[in-house]
């Protein structure tokens, strides 16, 4: 027996409008993601230019080291982050 046409609509509208909220919460994941690895670049590239402005050699290899860590470390750890919150969303 056929749907009748009223709740076949109703029905239409209520998946499109569920589909426009799961593409934006994927958006949203996405800036999110983005703007956490940007953070983290900028954090540990600022790291790295404080090893370049220092006259001391262990501390300026501190620095860079320490800036190393929080650039790598932060990235991998945002991208990690970000496909884990896409996965549960179910985007992939």
């Amino acid at each position: 027996m056929p749907i009748p046409e009223k709740y076949r609509l109703q029905q239409i509208e209520q998946r499109r409008a569920a589909e426009r909220e799961a593409r934006r919460d994927t958006r949203l994941g996405w800036f999110r993601g983005v703007a956490e690895v940007i953070g983290w670049t900028v954090a540990g590239l600022l790291c790295l230019g404080l090893a370049l402005h220092t006259f001391d050699i262990q501390i300026g290899r501190i620095w860079w080291s320490l800036g190393l860590v929080v650039w790598i470390g932060g990235v991998s750890t945002a991208l990690l982050a970000m496909y884990r919150r896409g996965h549960e969303r179910g985007d992939w």
